[in-house]
């Protein structure tokens, strides 16, 4: 009876859901400031810094690993209990995903250099002809295949897009306006050479936080719990305005 018992905890054990504590698997990719290689290597941006918080309040630790937005994607959409951020929340990505919380961000535009683009377009329809460069499997990519941009440039890191750009080796790029700064600001580009071009309204989302949909109930609960928290305390306030007024400040 007791060997049975024993067998019985040892088998509870190893298929015991994650409880709080316990180190949580995270994935993402860099995107400027959202999430940034910091100078000594380690990993910070706006979000990481509220994904921290959130594991902080929860009690958990965070192992986060940066890959490309495809492979990151891919292993949220079929690993249980994986979280990844930041990532928009989508009709067509709402079933497969449970959703914790999301963060107010600022609009989306084309970018292009501002010699080659002087005045602001209101219709994408004179601009798809155009080298555009897009973040393989991302949401943008998919919304201007849709919208038949006929020269998009899947790439699976951001870092030159400005150089690029600036070499005329690409026409547009995407961003809200302080993930352009950043990256100017990271690459030496003067971001005041660079205009925006159009703005992609309907991309003008909130990024959010999201579990695997095969996750442990429990541990969304906890999580979406925490978000809440962190929203009311003022934590979420706290870094939100940390970052992005910085930027402001910086711009100007």
């Amino acid at each position: 009876m007791k060997l049975c018992l024993l067998l019985c905890m040892v088998l509870w054990l190893a298929t015991a859901r994650p409880a709080s504590g316990a180190t949580i698997q995270v994935v993402t990719e860099y995107l400027y400031p959202y999430q940034i290689k910091n100078d000594d290597g380690s990993l910070g941006g706006f979000m990481t810094e509220v994904v921290y918080a959130l594991c902080e309040q929860v009690g958990d630790t965070p192992d986060i690993r940066v890959m490309p937005w495809a492979r990151a994607y891919q292993t949220a959409v079929t690993t249980e209990n994986v979280l990844i951020y930041s990532i928009v929340h989508t009709q067509a990505r709402s079933p497969l995903f449970h959703w914790i919380g999301e963060v107010q961000t600022e609009p989306i535009f084309l970018w292009g250099l501002k010699r080659r683009f002087p005045v602001q377009s209101d219709s994408l329809m004179l601009l798809k002809q155009h080298r555009v460069a897009v973040l393989r499997g991302s949401n943008v990519a998919h919304y201007l295949a849709k919208q038949q941009f006929s020269d998009l440039k899947p790439l699976s890191y951001e870092e030159q897009l400005l150089q690029m750009l600036e070499k005329d080796r690409l026409d547009l790029v995407v961003g809200t306006e302080e993930t352009i700064w950043q990256r100017a600001n990271k690459a030496g580009v003067d971001f005041n050479a660079l205009s925006k071009v159009a703005e992609l309204k309907e991309l003008n989302t909130n990024l959010s936080i999201a579990f695997n949909i095969r996750s442990d109930p429990n541990l969304v609960a906890r999580y979406r719990t925490a978000f809440s928290e962190i929203s009311a305390n003022g934590q979420l306030a706290a870094i939100q305005q940390k970052w992005f007024n910085y930027v402001q400040v910086a711009k100007q």
